[in-house]
């Protein structure tokens, strides 16, 4: 199923169960922390962010790796991973055009302690929601 607005009477109409099954497997697979939250998938382009990058860096000796957890709170940023290879960094950005993405980018990220950034600009958008 991929629309995740059906009701617990909806589910489980679909599933041929009852409804209260439904509802104490969603309760029990939240509370085991198997199903983490519940998100909106949004249109970034209809909101007016036209521009999407993807920063690959390093951080620079000495810096704290927890403070890549306090990139979450900068508009735009919308995934932060630690990863292997060269550039141990990959952050994935949304701004309003690639002028405001650089700017957050020397503003905003790299101060933070990163070096040998290297920023992607995403061209087309192939696989982004599967299902969807």
């Amino acid at each position: 199923m991929t629309d995740g607005k059906l009701t617990h009477n909806e589910v489980a109409a679909k599933l041929h169960r009852s409804a209260s099954t439904i509802r104490d497997r969603i309760r029990r697979l939240e509370d085991d922390k198997v199903i983490l939250g519940y998100v909106a998938m949004v249109n970034s382009e209809r909101i007016g962010m036209n521009a999407e990058g993807v920063l690959f860096a390093n951080m620079t000796d000495g810096a704290a790796a927890n403070k890549l957890k306090g990139l979450s709170r900068l508009p735009g940023v919308t995934e932060v991973l630690q990863i292997s290879g060269r550039r141990r960094v990959m952050i994935r950005l949304l701004a309003d055009d690639n002028r405001a993405l650089q700017e957050i980018i020397h503003r905003e990220i790299l101060p933070l302690g990163l070096k040998d950034a290297e920023l992607h600009i995403v061209l087309d958008s192939v696989l982004r929601f599967p299902g969807i």
